[in-house]
């Protein structure tokens, strides 16, 4: 038995005494109870043996019940085999039946199983689809829609086209106009048409270089003008009408650049292209016109105003592959003389 470690003689002494004072206090209450259980046991040995006298009385009573139960139970037995054998009869076809049915409800429950998964494929076919769709009615509006802003520019582009041609023709018939005004005495001259120029009644003087005024309208000459209208080759009209062509050659090469940048992106082109084609950026702002002073005279930036129209001829095909055609003829005249408007 372990005990703790004693620091002298008189702990030790006095920790053996309380263990000694405990074991007795337990010898006591074992012994209390001890005789209360020899009481108690005497008690119920008294009760037991009334109870066995009972019990064989009433065991005798059960040996006579059981005698004549027994024969119940042979007669019983008997009619039990027989009821055995008919449930067993019966217990067999339950289970040849519950046999059957379970095989059918395993193969019902397999089918319900395919017919699941094939509903889930369908199901998400079904959505896979209605996502492609999406995307597809997406991807064709946003088409559409491109397609529209690219009619409409294409729209704008021949519009242009046609502005800047008209202009350009205006320009080449101003510039023929001049050089033949300069060209031709003061009466009216044939031309190679068969028509005759209306000329000014009014005599200029050559050394001023003043342009003259038609005074009179002639319905029946197409270049005459009124006195109250301006001139015909007002040197303002003919800057207007180059900045205009500048501008719209500006607006096409930039609509161009649109185009092609689609043709790399589609790799196809999205729509037929034009029959003509535009200058370039930088072709048009290598020209840029102005007025110096009040003579009226048409200058570029190195004082030689060279009209460089540059144009684009398009093929048949889509290739973006510039053309240049040949310039605009410009009388030298038209373009390094001074103009002075007669007042």
């Amino acid at each position: 038995m372990d005990h703790p470690p004693f620091e002298d003689l008189t702990s030790e002494v006095t920790y053996w005494r309380q263990k000694a004072e405990e074991y007795r206090q337990a010898m006591e209450d074992a012994r209390e109870e001890l005789e209360d259980f020899q009481t108690s046991s005497r008690e119920l040995e008294l009760e037991l043996e009334t109870q066995l006298e009972q019990m064989e009385k009433r065991n005798r009573e059960l040996i006579v019940a059981t005698e004549r139960l027994s024969s119940e139970r042979d007669e019983y037995k008997g009619r039990a085999e027989s009821g055995q054998n008919f449930l067993n009869s019966e217990v067999t076809q339950l289970q040849e039946e519950l046999s059957k049915l379970k095989s059918e409800k395993d193969k019902m429950q397999r089918y319900i199983r395919e017919l699941e998964q094939t509903n889930d494929d369908l199901e998400r076919s079904k959505r896979a689809a209605i996502v492609s769709l999406e995307d597809f009615e997406a991807r064709l509006n946003q088409s559409i829609e491109r397609n529209a802003i690219l009619e409409n520019e294409l729209d704008e582009k021949e519009d242009l086209l046609v502005t800047v041609q008209r202009l350009k023709d205006e320009v080449r018939d101003l510039h023929q106009e001049l050089a033949i005004t300069r060209r031709q005495p003061v009466d009216a001259a044939p031309v190679e048409n068969g028509h005759d120029i209306c000329l000014p009644n009014q005599t200029t003087n050559p050394g001023s270089r003043e342009i003259p005024v038609q005074t009179d309208q002639d319905p029946f000459c197409p270049y005459s003008v009124s006195a109250s209208s301006s001139t015909l080759l007002t040197p303002s009209v003919r800057i207007a009408a180059l900045n205009m062509v500048n501008d719209a050659l500006q607006k096409i090469g930039q609509l161009e650049f649109k185009l092609s940048a689609l043709y790399r992106s589609y790799g196809a082109p999205p729509l037929s292209a034009p029959p003509n084609a535009i200058l370039s950026s930088s072709v048009v702002s290598g020209s840029q016109f102005h007025m110096t002073g009040t003579t009226g005279k048409l200058t570029n930036g190195d004082s030689t105003a060279r009209h460089n129209y540059n144009r684009f001829r398009s093929t048949q095909t889509w290739n973006n592959a510039p053309i240049v055609l040949d310039p605009v003829p410009v009388q030298p005249e038209a373009r390094e003389s001074p103009l002075q408007v007669a007042q």
